[in-house]
Protein backbone atom coordinates (compact mmCIF):
# COMPACT_ATOMS: atom_id res chain seq x y z
CA UNK A 1 0.00 0.00 0.00
CA UNK A 2 1.06 3.56 -0.65
CA UNK A 3 -0.79 6.85 -0.60
CA UNK A 4 -2.90 6.99 -3.75
CA UNK A 5 -4.86 10.20 -3.39
CA UNK A 6 -3.89 13.75 -2.61
CA UNK A 7 -5.50 15.46 0.34
CA UNK A 8 -8.84 17.04 -0.39
CA UNK A 9 -9.25 18.35 3.16
CA UNK A 10 -6.77 19.34 5.82
CA UNK A 11 -7.19 20.96 9.23
CA UNK A 12 -10.94 21.09 8.70
CA UNK A 13 -10.58 23.06 5.47
CA UNK A 14 -10.88 22.13 1.80
CA UNK A 15 -7.54 21.93 0.02
CA UNK A 16 -7.05 24.45 -2.80
CA UNK A 17 -4.08 24.26 -5.15
CA UNK A 18 -2.10 27.37 -5.82
CA UNK A 19 -1.22 26.88 -9.49
CA UNK A 20 2.31 25.91 -10.43
CA UNK A 21 1.54 27.25 -13.92
CA UNK A 22 2.21 31.01 -13.71
CA UNK A 23 -0.27 31.62 -16.54
CA UNK A 24 -3.21 30.48 -14.41
CA UNK A 25 -5.11 33.03 -12.33
CA UNK A 26 -5.01 33.25 -8.55
CA UNK A 27 -7.78 31.06 -7.09
CA UNK A 28 -10.87 32.86 -5.84
CA UNK A 29 -10.17 31.43 -2.38
CA UNK A 30 -7.58 34.18 -1.98
CA UNK A 31 -10.45 36.43 -0.91
CA UNK A 32 -10.62 34.39 2.30
CA UNK A 33 -7.13 32.88 2.62
CA UNK A 34 -7.79 31.37 6.04
CA UNK A 35 -10.85 29.45 4.89
CA UNK A 36 -8.88 26.86 2.92
CA UNK A 37 -5.71 24.80 3.15
CA UNK A 38 -3.34 25.98 0.42
CA UNK A 39 -1.39 23.34 -1.46
CA UNK A 40 1.94 24.13 -3.14
CA UNK A 41 3.11 21.38 -5.49
CA UNK A 42 5.48 21.74 -8.42
CA UNK A 43 4.23 18.56 -10.10
CA UNK A 44 0.74 17.64 -8.92
CA UNK A 45 -0.60 16.82 -12.38
CA UNK A 46 2.54 15.31 -13.86
CA UNK A 47 3.76 18.41 -15.68
CA UNK A 48 6.56 20.70 -14.59
CA UNK A 49 6.45 24.43 -15.21
CA UNK A 50 10.13 25.11 -14.53
CA UNK A 51 9.27 26.37 -11.04
CA UNK A 52 10.94 24.89 -8.00
CA UNK A 53 9.45 25.15 -4.54
CA UNK A 54 11.11 28.44 -3.52
CA UNK A 55 9.77 30.12 -6.66
CA UNK A 56 6.29 28.70 -6.16
CA UNK A 57 6.27 29.79 -2.52
CA UNK A 58 7.39 33.29 -3.48
CA UNK A 59 4.61 33.59 -6.06
CA UNK A 60 2.07 32.36 -3.53
CA UNK A 61 3.13 34.94 -0.95
CA UNK A 62 2.96 37.72 -3.55
CA UNK A 63 -0.51 36.81 -4.88
CA UNK A 64 -2.35 35.60 -1.77
CA UNK A 65 -2.81 37.74 1.38
CA UNK A 66 -0.35 35.66 3.34
CA UNK A 67 -1.04 37.10 6.78
CA UNK A 68 -4.44 35.42 6.64
CA UNK A 69 -3.15 31.95 5.68
CA UNK A 70 -3.78 29.39 8.43
CA UNK A 71 -3.18 26.01 6.75
CA UNK A 72 -0.54 24.97 4.23
CA UNK A 73 0.21 21.73 2.38
CA UNK A 74 3.44 21.13 0.49
CA UNK A 75 3.85 18.68 -2.36
CA UNK A 76 6.75 17.80 -4.63
CA UNK A 77 9.66 20.13 -5.15
CA UNK A 78 11.08 20.38 -8.65
CA UNK A 79 14.03 18.02 -8.46
CA UNK A 80 14.69 14.89 -6.44
CA UNK A 81 17.62 14.45 -4.08
CA UNK A 82 18.46 15.56 -0.57
CA UNK A 83 20.31 18.69 -1.60
CA UNK A 84 17.34 19.84 -3.68
CA UNK A 85 14.80 19.67 -0.84
CA UNK A 86 14.77 23.19 0.60
CA UNK A 87 11.18 23.11 1.89
CA UNK A 88 12.12 23.45 5.56
CA UNK A 89 14.60 26.27 4.94
CA UNK A 90 12.17 28.06 2.63
CA UNK A 91 9.36 27.95 5.18
CA UNK A 92 11.65 29.21 7.93
CA UNK A 93 12.77 32.11 5.73
CA UNK A 94 9.20 33.36 5.20
CA UNK A 95 7.85 32.78 8.72
CA UNK A 96 7.36 36.52 9.20
CA UNK A 97 4.94 36.58 6.26
CA UNK A 98 2.84 33.69 7.60
CA UNK A 99 2.08 34.80 11.16
CA UNK A 100 -1.29 33.05 11.21
CA UNK A 101 -0.07 29.60 10.13
CA UNK A 102 -1.60 26.99 12.44
CA UNK A 103 -1.50 23.77 10.40
CA UNK A 104 1.19 22.35 8.11
CA UNK A 105 1.33 19.14 6.07
CA UNK A 106 4.77 18.42 4.62
CA UNK A 107 5.05 16.15 1.55
CA UNK A 108 1.54 15.34 0.34
CA UNK A 109 3.05 13.06 -2.30
CA UNK A 110 1.19 10.10 -3.73
CA UNK A 111 2.28 6.80 -5.24
CA UNK A 112 2.79 8.09 -8.77
CA UNK A 113 5.18 10.72 -7.42
CA UNK A 114 7.11 8.63 -4.89
CA UNK A 115 6.91 5.56 -2.68
CA UNK A 116 6.59 6.51 1.02
CA UNK A 117 10.02 5.20 1.99
CA UNK A 118 11.69 7.37 -0.68
CA UNK A 119 10.16 10.68 0.35
CA UNK A 120 12.93 12.66 1.98
CA UNK A 121 12.19 14.81 5.02
CA UNK A 122 14.79 17.23 6.38
CA UNK A 123 15.03 18.21 10.03
CA UNK A 124 11.77 20.03 10.78
CA UNK A 125 12.87 21.34 14.15
CA UNK A 126 13.74 24.76 12.67
CA UNK A 127 10.23 24.97 11.18
CA UNK A 128 8.65 24.38 14.58
CA UNK A 129 10.94 26.95 16.14
CA UNK A 130 10.07 29.51 13.44
CA UNK A 131 6.32 28.96 13.89
CA UNK A 132 5.65 28.98 17.64
CA UNK A 133 1.88 29.13 17.06
CA UNK A 134 1.80 26.04 14.88
CA UNK A 135 -0.78 23.66 16.37
CA UNK A 136 -0.83 20.85 13.80
CA UNK A 137 2.07 19.20 11.93
CA UNK A 138 1.72 16.23 9.59
CA UNK A 139 4.77 14.81 7.85
CA UNK A 140 4.99 12.14 5.13
CA UNK A 141 8.39 10.59 4.54
CA UNK A 142 11.55 9.81 6.42
CA UNK A 143 15.13 11.06 6.81
CA UNK A 144 16.09 7.52 5.72
CA UNK A 145 14.79 8.37 2.25
CA UNK A 146 18.06 10.10 1.42
CA UNK A 147 20.14 8.98 4.40
CA UNK A 148 23.84 9.63 4.46
CA UNK A 149 26.30 6.79 4.94
CA UNK A 150 26.51 7.40 8.69
CA UNK A 151 22.73 7.08 9.04
CA UNK A 152 19.79 9.45 9.16
CA UNK A 153 19.45 12.42 11.45
CA UNK A 154 16.25 12.67 13.51
CA UNK A 155 13.27 14.05 11.65
CA UNK A 156 12.69 16.36 14.61
CA UNK A 157 15.56 17.03 17.00
CA UNK A 158 14.74 17.44 20.71
CA UNK A 159 13.03 20.80 21.28
CA UNK A 160 10.32 22.61 23.20
CA UNK A 161 7.17 23.80 21.47
CA UNK A 162 4.34 25.17 23.56
CA UNK A 163 1.70 25.33 20.82
CA UNK A 164 1.81 21.96 19.04
CA UNK A 165 -1.31 19.87 19.63
CA UNK A 166 -1.22 17.35 16.79
CA UNK A 167 1.83 15.53 15.40
CA UNK A 168 1.51 12.83 12.73
CA UNK A 169 4.54 11.09 11.18
CA UNK A 170 3.63 8.95 8.16
CA UNK A 171 6.38 6.67 6.89
CA UNK A 172 7.18 3.28 5.46
CA UNK A 173 10.17 3.18 7.79
CA UNK A 174 10.77 5.68 10.57
CA UNK A 175 14.26 5.45 12.09
CA UNK A 176 14.66 4.86 15.79
CA UNK A 177 16.70 8.06 15.97
CA UNK A 178 13.53 10.06 15.33
CA UNK A 179 11.59 8.15 18.01
CA UNK A 180 14.35 8.72 20.55
CA UNK A 181 14.51 12.43 19.73
CA UNK A 182 10.73 12.76 19.93
CA UNK A 183 10.79 11.26 23.42
CA UNK A 184 13.11 14.08 24.48
CA UNK A 185 10.84 16.83 23.16
CA UNK A 186 8.92 19.07 25.54
CA UNK A 187 5.42 19.32 24.02
CA UNK A 188 3.14 20.32 26.89
CA UNK A 189 0.02 20.88 24.74
CA UNK A 190 0.30 17.75 22.57
CA UNK A 191 -3.02 15.89 22.51
CA UNK A 192 -2.70 13.75 19.35
CA UNK A 193 0.42 11.72 18.47
CA UNK A 194 0.41 9.29 15.56
CA UNK A 195 3.48 7.43 14.31
CA UNK A 196 3.85 5.04 11.36
CA UNK A 197 6.79 2.87 12.43
CA UNK A 198 7.30 0.85 9.26
CA UNK A 199 9.63 -1.92 8.13
CA UNK A 200 13.36 -2.25 8.96
CA UNK A 201 14.00 -2.92 5.26
CA UNK A 202 12.97 0.70 4.66
CA UNK A 203 14.61 2.26 7.69
CA UNK A 204 11.99 1.48 10.35
CA UNK A 205 14.42 0.17 12.95
CA UNK A 206 12.73 1.54 16.11
CA UNK A 207 12.70 -0.90 19.03
CA UNK A 208 10.53 -1.28 22.11
CA UNK A 209 13.29 0.41 24.08
CA UNK A 210 13.01 3.42 21.76
CA UNK A 211 9.25 3.54 22.29
CA UNK A 212 9.32 2.99 26.06
CA UNK A 213 9.63 6.69 27.04
CA UNK A 214 6.54 7.52 24.96
CA UNK A 215 4.55 5.03 27.04
CA UNK A 216 5.37 6.66 30.35
CA UNK A 217 2.72 8.57 32.28
CA UNK A 218 3.06 12.31 31.93
CA UNK A 219 5.60 12.33 29.13
CA UNK A 220 3.05 14.38 27.20
CA UNK A 221 0.59 15.36 29.93
CA UNK A 222 -2.31 16.36 27.67
CA UNK A 223 -2.03 13.41 25.29
CA UNK A 224 -5.44 11.88 24.54
CA UNK A 225 -4.79 9.96 21.32
CA UNK A 226 -1.81 7.68 20.70
CA UNK A 227 -1.24 5.89 17.42
CA UNK A 228 1.62 3.40 17.12
CA UNK A 229 0.77 2.14 13.68
CA UNK A 230 2.09 0.25 10.70
CA UNK A 231 4.68 -1.83 12.58
CA UNK A 232 6.18 -5.25 11.91
CA UNK A 233 6.51 -5.62 15.68
CA UNK A 234 2.83 -4.79 16.28
CA UNK A 235 2.30 -7.78 18.62
CA UNK A 236 5.21 -6.65 20.79
CA UNK A 237 3.92 -3.10 20.78
CA UNK A 238 0.47 -4.29 21.85
CA UNK A 239 2.02 -6.21 24.74
CA UNK A 240 3.94 -3.11 25.83
CA UNK A 241 0.87 -0.90 25.51
CA UNK A 242 -1.18 -3.37 27.55
CA UNK A 243 0.84 -2.44 30.62
CA UNK A 244 1.84 1.12 29.67
CA UNK A 245 1.03 3.89 32.17
CA UNK A 246 0.16 6.36 29.38
CA UNK A 247 -2.97 4.39 28.46
CA UNK A 248 -4.85 5.64 31.53
CA UNK A 249 -4.84 9.20 30.16
CA UNK A 250 -5.93 8.27 26.63
CA UNK A 251 -9.33 8.54 24.99
CA UNK A 252 -8.35 6.65 21.84
CA UNK A 253 -5.64 4.15 20.93
CA UNK A 254 -4.57 3.15 17.43
CA UNK A 255 -2.55 -0.01 16.73
CA UNK A 256 -3.69 -0.39 13.13
CA UNK A 257 -1.98 -1.00 9.77
CA UNK A 258 0.58 -3.43 11.17
CA UNK A 259 0.94 -7.16 11.76
CA UNK A 260 -1.16 -7.49 14.90
CA UNK A 261 -2.17 -11.11 15.49
CA UNK A 262 -3.57 -13.32 18.24
CA UNK A 263 -0.55 -12.82 20.50
CA UNK A 264 -0.98 -9.06 20.53
CA UNK A 265 -4.75 -9.31 20.91
CA UNK A 266 -4.34 -11.71 23.85
CA UNK A 267 -1.92 -9.27 25.50
CA UNK A 268 -4.50 -6.50 25.23
CA UNK A 269 -7.16 -8.76 26.75
CA UNK A 270 -4.90 -9.72 29.63
CA UNK A 271 -3.56 -6.25 30.26
CA UNK A 272 -4.89 -3.18 32.00
CA UNK A 273 -8.56 -2.19 31.59
CA UNK A 274 -9.37 -0.39 28.35
CA UNK A 275 -13.01 0.35 29.06
CA UNK A 276 -12.33 4.08 29.47
CA UNK A 277 -11.38 4.42 25.79
CA UNK A 278 -13.82 5.81 23.27
CA UNK A 279 -12.11 4.05 20.37
CA UNK A 280 -9.59 1.25 19.80
CA UNK A 281 -8.38 0.90 16.20
CA UNK A 282 -6.93 -2.51 15.32
CA UNK A 283 -7.77 -2.44 11.61
CA UNK A 284 -5.53 -4.20 9.06
CA UNK A 285 -4.70 -7.13 11.32
CA UNK A 286 -3.99 -10.87 11.38
CA UNK A 287 -6.27 -11.83 14.27
CA UNK A 288 -8.13 -15.14 14.02
CA UNK A 289 -11.96 -15.14 13.90
CA UNK A 290 -12.33 -16.58 17.39
CA UNK A 291 -10.00 -14.03 18.93
CA UNK A 292 -11.76 -11.28 16.99
CA UNK A 293 -14.99 -12.24 18.69
CA UNK A 294 -13.35 -12.07 22.12
CA UNK A 295 -11.81 -8.69 21.43
CA UNK A 296 -15.02 -7.27 20.02
CA UNK A 297 -16.90 -8.19 23.21
CA UNK A 298 -14.21 -7.34 25.74
CA UNK A 299 -14.91 -3.66 26.34
CA UNK A 300 -18.59 -2.72 26.09
CA UNK A 301 -19.00 0.89 25.09
CA UNK A 302 -15.63 1.06 23.32
CA UNK A 303 -15.71 1.39 19.54
CA UNK A 304 -13.33 -1.37 18.41
CA UNK A 305 -12.33 -1.36 14.74
CA UNK A 306 -11.40 -4.86 13.55
CA UNK A 307 -11.91 -4.20 9.86
CA UNK A 308 -9.56 -5.20 7.04
CA UNK A 309 -8.68 -8.65 8.35
CA UNK A 310 -5.66 -10.07 6.53
CA UNK A 311 -5.87 -13.65 7.79
CA UNK A 312 -4.39 -15.24 10.88
CA UNK A 313 -1.24 -17.02 9.70
CA UNK A 314 2.10 -16.25 11.34
CA UNK A 315 4.01 -16.16 8.06
CA UNK A 316 3.90 -13.62 5.25
CA UNK A 317 2.55 -10.79 7.35
CA UNK A 318 2.85 -7.32 5.88
CA UNK A 319 2.37 -3.82 7.13
CA UNK A 320 0.01 -1.61 5.18
CA UNK A 321 2.48 1.16 4.26
CA UNK A 322 6.02 0.11 3.39
CA UNK A 323 7.96 0.83 0.19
Amino acid sequence: MAFYHHLTEFAGRPVVDFPADPALPTPAAAADPGGVAWRLDCNKDGEYFDRDFPELLAAFLDRVPSTGVEALVTGQWLEWGEDDCTVADDLVAVAGRLPGLRALFVNDLVDEQSQPSWIYVPDLGPVLEAYPNLAELWVRGTPEGRARAEGPDPLIAPLKHSGLRTLVLQSGGLPGSTIRALAECDLPELTHLEIYLGDPLYGGDATLDDLAPLLEAGRFPRLRHLGLRNALIQDDIAAAVARAPVVAQLESLDLSLGTLGDAGAAALLAGQPLGHLRRLDLSHHYISPGMRTRVGRAWPGVEVDLSDAQGSGRRDRYIAVAE
